[in-house]
């Protein structure tokens, strides 16, 4: 979770809008070469900064609350570490 919002979503916002801004800055008569590769840059930049934040484990500090979710039949609980 990212900001409250899922970590896929937040990616793929950050991708779109500036996907969106290469391809807009490619197609101007004359293309902006320039600047494209430099939005490029960035959205690689974005893209790892954004992977680096979403791969850290969860923190869990003693009397923290952890939901244990089952595979089996037996249900869900949660559980003070």
């Amino acid at each position: 979770m990212i900001l409250g919002r899922p970590t896929n979503l937040v990616i793929g916002a950050f991708q779109a809008v500036l996907g969106a801004l290469v391809i807009i800055l490619g197609s101007l008569n004359p293309p902006v070469v320039i600047s494209s590769a430099v939005v490029g840059a960035v959205v690689l930049a974005f893209g790892a900064v954004i992977a680096l934040i979403a791969n850290q484990p969860p923190t869990v500090v003693s009397g923290s609350n952890v939901k244990v979710i089952s595979t089996d039949n037996t249900p869900n609980k949660t559980v003070q570490v």
